[in-house]
């Protein structure tokens, strides 16, 4: 029985042809993962059949052992992504200070050896980068103490990728089942210790599938309660549908951080240009403790929004509240890190155009009982159909090419991404069908206006053919879970919101309130007192918040407490009753939502966190609850 080093786009093609028991593969991270010697431990060591294998090798390779307490040299902790049934990403990033990592370009990506006995020994170079202490050890185990080490190996720290370490071990590990990981550098310097779970294999009929999702986590506007307590949870998989990082840290003209929470960016910018300001955000996102802990707890499988590049984004690489002009550099660029520090199966190709170096939407079945769709509604979609001015997007009366076709958030012509979503929804085989959509997806109208044409307001002959294919193909089970407004909604989605009653309902939208992004009541407060703590997550511009107070009340500012107030309760009313397809509505908190999915019904949890400007904060309360029993788009409302 031999032991393998290969490589590949598509491990599935190959996973036949060797045997599972003792595998050794070599992958490179421009093909989707890091260059990694891997070995299912049974048996033989990875050491001695290295040393059998090689027809000139003179020594074994050494087994790094901690010496260092956990965590240190490793600030950004560790993270882990996109499960499936037999594995995941494993992220980390070591403080180059310690170990300053490989250059990618040593290494050739389309490299396969064998080790069957008589194919060569390993690459020279890959035993000397072991030997030096460039590569990192992984270790995966099913005991938190690692006394049961299912899976071990090397795998390099690129320093051309801002020294991460990104694995990937689909095909190597048992579904449903709870693993842990750490890795350890040669200098003894050791992670903190991760923790996933495999997802159930495709054949398999499961009970029940809990899982948790956030967005918007401004780090500047407050502190991430929402992501501790989400941490907390008993959960299969954390999804996070955008807005991870802010690009913009803190105009002191419009920006209020708190205290301990400022950023200063390597370009001395307010907003992030270079790819030092990018890397400098999500280092900096990443070593708070509770989105550590969050990430130690839980595998994560994330989307971007806007902010991950720059607010508003469309294409071609335009940031319309910079200039006008597309900047296919900084597209790059933020395409680039997000890749470093994502856990995501996702490759990134520096060689091709911000368009096409990335690809970030994809499905994951689980059993079957759900599958998940994620589609990128930023890298393709046209501008905002009214104009570019903040009262064209925000508060805006509308125009006629909302409803042009050719008016896209997917990307027809510029991508692929609308014939595979559509296709997706139609064929898939599971029960439930999850959607994670960046951007609200149902009308939101106030006072007669549209509240938001960067959503899918913006595109609502697009959302129209959605809906239509939804119906014709008498879809059934199908749930959109959004995030984006800063808002906990529950809506119906419908194929003509004029004139279809609730029971002609296609599907059921759930919107997740932000983690600390600024949401529509602290928006008024900020119009009404004059200030803009926050407003660089505002999910709505100030000066469209200040029209609706206006034609509210006569006047926007300054107004007392109690104005405020009734402004709010008076919004709040005035969207529920123009937008009757909207069942819960609240702009008031911010938190996280957790969904359970059983073959009989969607059971749907809002949770409200406590004041995220106050570091000690308390508990979590029951916002929403509610249910869509199977086959039926209805909203079933248990609490309140």
């Amino acid at each position: 029985m031999s032991d393998d080093l290969i490589t590949g786009h598509n491990r599935s093609n190959t996973s036949g042809a060797f045997d599972r028991g003792r595998r050794v593969f070599l992958k490179s991270l421009l093909a989707g993962s890091a260059l990694v010697v891997l070995d299912q431990l049974g048996g033989r060591h990875l050491t001695d059949a290295l040393v059998r294998a090689g027809k000139s090798a003179t020594h074994s390779l050494p087994r790094y052992q901690p010496r260092h307490h956990p965590g240190q040299g490793f600030g950004q902790s560790v993270a882990a992504g996109d499960p499936t049934s037999s594995g995941a990403i494993l992220w980390t990033r070591i403080d180059p200070e310690l170990v300053p990592g490989i250059r990618a370009a040593d290494y050739d990506p389309a490299l396969v050896q064998w080790l069957d006995g008589a194919s060569d020994s390993p690459q020279d170079a890959v035993r000397r980068a072991i030997d030096d202490g460039t590569f990192v050890m992984v270790e995966i185990a099913t005991t938190r103490d690692f006394s049961q080490v299912a899976l071990r190996g090397y795998t390099p720290i690129w320093r051309d990728y801002d020294n991460v370490v990104k694995v990937d071990t689909d095909g190597r590990l048992a579904p449903q089942k709870t693993y842990y990981y750490r890795f350890i550098t040669k200098t003894g310097h050791v992670s903190p210790i991760g923790r996933f779970r495999t997802l159930a294999s495709k054949e398999s009929h499961l009970d029940s599938l809990r899982f948790a999702y956030v967005s918007c986590q401004d780090y500047t506007n407050g502190y991430y309660h929402a992501l501790r307590f989400a941490a907390e949870e008993e959960v299969d998989f954390v999804i996070h549908l955008g807005d991870y990082i802010y690009e913009s840290v803190g105009d002191p003209s419009y920006q209020n951080p708190l205290p301990d929470r400022q950023i200063r960016l390597p370009s001395g910018q307010p907003k992030a240009f270079t790819i030092e300001d990018y890397r400098t955000l999500y280092r900096t996102y990443k070593s708070d403790p509770d989105l550590r802990k969050l990430h130690e707890r839980h595998a994560m499988i994330s989307i971007w929004d806007d902010h991950e590049f720059a607010n508003d984004a469309y294409y071609p690489a335009v940031a319309p509240d910079d200039s006008l002009k597309s900047h296919p550099d900084r597209r790059q660029i933020a395409n680039r890190v997000w890749f470093e520090y994502t856990p995501a199966r996702i490759q990134f190709d520096p060689g091709k155009s911000f368009k096409d170096s990335i690809r970030i939407y994809r499905s994951i079945q689980v059993g079957n009982l759900a599958e998940f769709i994620f589609t990128d509604e930023r890298l393709y979609r046209s501008s905002h159909p009214c104009g570019e001015e903040t009262l064209d997007r925000y508060f805006s009366a509308g125009c006629p090419r909302m409803y042009d076709p050719a008016q896209t958030m997917l990307g027809a012509g510029v991508s692929q991404q609308k014939e595979w979503f559509l296709h997706r929804i139609k064929n898939s085989d599971s029960l439930w069908k999850i959607w994670g959509n960046e951007v609200q997806f149902t009308p939101l109208k106030a006072l007669t206006r549209y509240v938001n044409l960067d959503a899918w307001d913006g595109f609502a002959g697009e959302r129209k053919e959605i809906t239509q294919t939804l119906k014709d193909a008498g879809i059934k089970n199908f749930i959109t879970i959004t995030g984006d407004l800063h808002t906990f909604e529950a809506n119906l989605i419908m194929e003509d919101y004029q004139k279809d009653p609730d029971d002609a309902a296609v599907g059921i939208e759930f919107m997740v309130g932000s983690v600390t992004s600024s949401n529509l009541s602290e928006m008024i407060y900020q119009a009404a007192t004059n200030t803009a703590l926050g407003a660089h997550s505002n999910p709505l511009p100030l000066e469209a918040i200040q029209e609706i107070i206006r034609r509210i009340l006569g006047v926007t500012t300054p107004l007392t407490r109690s104005l405020v107030d009734f402004v709010v309760d008076k919004l709040n009313g005035i969207i529920q009753t123009e937008n009757p397809w909207i069942k819960l509505f609240n702009s008031t908190t911010h938190g996280y939502c957790v969904m359970e999915l059983t073959p009989y019904k969607a059971t749907w949890t809002a949770y409200s966190v406590d004041d995220t400007k106050s570091r000690d904060a308390g508990d979590k309360s029951l916002l929403f609850q509610c249910e869509v029993p199977k086959d039926q788009a209805r909203i079933r409302i248990l609490n309140p």
